[in-house]
């Protein structure tokens, strides 16, 4: 077998970690493309419409989105495993926090299977009843969700990535301008994690969707790397 910039040709390891990050790709993309949502997602009466019409499809790319996330941990596990010298360290801190932050993100997702099937529940359940039944469209109600755990998301997930993208800098595995571009978006994430714990996510949603299509150019670009490399 030959080797290329410390990934072994042939690596099995590797071959998946590539094939992750481009497969995680695919389904998010899908996923964010066909996901209901209302023009306003500080509306919850129009949004709880919107789900309630469509709860299917939400349950669909709810699961869409959480195969693609765990099919980008994939990809970040051949990079802690590629990174064994200077920087193991920082890359295995990273690996560590990703797999809180996607175990985080599969939480969010289970709210959002559970949130349309609670509020058909609440529009089909008696008059005398609805009170009750919608007490629990409020508990699942991705409002609560936005404020609280997905900064939290946001912000573990980035940092996660800001420890991996000091691991590749300061390996040899990988090129620096690949560590450094993962290490600039780790940082912006994580700063607006932050932000978002204070404002919520409905008032950077727009800003969030730019920053999450940059990272999604930054996954493809590194699974066709290491495809390249381990294939």
């Amino acid at each position: 077998m030959s080797q290329g910039q410390g990934i072994i040709r042939g690596d099995t390891h590797q071959k998946l970690s590539g094939a992750g990050f481009i497969i995680g790709v695919v389904l998010i993309i899908i996923g964010s493309l066909l996901l209901p949502r209302a023009a306003n997602l500080g509306d919850v009466q129009a949004m709880q419409k919107a789900y309630g019409e469509q709860a299917t499809l939400l349950q669909a790319c709810a699961l869409l989105l959480t195969f693609g996330f765990l099919a980008v941990m994939m990809g970040t596990s051949g990079i802690y495993q590629s990174i064994t010298k200077d920087g193991s360290a920082w890359a295995r801190l990273g690996f560590y926090f990703h797999l809180v932050g996607v175990t985080l993100w599969m939480v969010g997702m289970s709210l959002d299977i559970s949130y349309p099937a609670a509020i058909i529940n609440w529009q089909e359940t008696p008059a005398i009843s609805k009170a009750v039944a919608y007490s629990v469209v409020t508990v699942l109600s991705p409002m609560g969700f936005g404020r609280g755990m997905f900064p939290l998301n946001v912000i573990i997930n980035w940092l996660a990535f800001t420890f991996l993208g000091v691991g590749m800098i300061r390996s040899i595995v990988y090129p620096h301008w690949l560590g450094w571009s993962e290490l600039l978006i780790g940082v912006t994430g994580l700063g607006l994690g932050i932000i978002m714990t204070f404002t919520g996510r409905e008032s950077l949603i727009n800003v969030f969707v730019i920053f999450m299509l940059v990272n999604i150019v930054w996954w493809l670009i590194c699974g066709i790397w290491v495809i390249r490399k381990a294939w």
